[in-house]
């Protein structure tokens, strides 16, 4: 289990790592792909990979699945809007700007989980 969490955290960094330059640059269709996943899913994932809410023993349900994956889209989605409304309130509207927020926030979110002893992952278990 542990190791497919690693793969969720590189692939959640290698999208956010990507949406930066794409988010100035780039082929269109790719872009929109790159983007549009990073504010889908970008943040909300980091902080469920952060907060641990994943496929323990005791929740191999399957309806703890969906909840995961509602929980890390409404918060990509909240920080999306929030970082916008942020943006269009200070009148200082750069979408690149925002997507290199998110992904900044992105990135931050999973460092703190890198950081994170090993003793509190095995007690998390």
């Amino acid at each position: 289990m542990a190791t497919e969490r690693s793969y969720v955290s590189y692939a959640t960094a290698a999208v956010a790592l990507a949406a930066i330059p794409l988010s100035f640059v780039g082929p269109e269709g790719l872009r929109l792909a790159v983007i549009g996943l990073l504010m889908l899913a970008g943040p909300g994932t980091a902080l469920v990979l952060l907060l641990h809410f994943g496929p323990t023993r005791s929740a191999t349900t399957a309806g703890a699945l969906p909840l995961i994956i509602a929980i890390a889209i409404a918060f990509s989605l909240t920080m999306s809007t929030l970082v916008a409304t942020a943006m269009i309130y200070a009148q200082l509207w750069s979408p690149p700007a925002g997507v290199c927020v998110l992904s900044i926030l992105t990135l931050a979110f999973l460092g703190l989980e890198f950081k994170r002893p090993q003793r509190a992952l095995v007690r998390a278990k």
